[in-house]
């Protein structure tokens, strides 16, 4: 068995917030600075930005609703062979 550490269970809140705050840092320099933003590097962060976020609130909150359910399915009784119906 793992051992639990505060890193090993939230690794992938804190990689999505330090993508998100180094992307929106970006773009407030930018526009504090009033420089033109390399269009390559607003690409990048704009698709690491959305990425991460996806996968964050999409594939992770999708997985953990998974693994509820399967823990819900799998402490329900087991149905008995006498309680099935057998149509011809």
């Amino acid at each position: 068995m793992k051992a639990s550490s505060f890193l090993n269970d939230n690794i992938k809140p804190i990689l999505c917030l330090v993508i998100v705050v180094i992307g929106f840092s970006y773009f407030f320099m930018c526009s504090i600075r009033n420089i033109k933003p390399d269009p390559q590097i607003l690409i990048a962060f704009v698709s690491a930005i959305s990425t991460s976020t996806g996968y964050y609130f999409g594939s992770s909150q999708g997985s953990s609703k998974k693994d509820d359910i399967i823990a819900d399915a799998s402490n329900k009784p087991i149905v008995n062979a006498a309680d099935t119906v057998n149509v011809k």
